[in-house]
């Protein structure tokens, strides 16, 4: 069985050297 993720947020953030990236939070439905 595979977990169904419920949320999700994504952000672009700055790295050390100043370069746009992404970072995310997920949530699933099984913690």
């Amino acid at each position: 069985m595979y977990a169904q993720i419920v949320d999700l947020i994504a952000r672009e953030v700055l790295d050390s050297r100043g370069t746009p990236t992404v970072e995310a939070e997920v949530w699933l439905d099984d913690g």
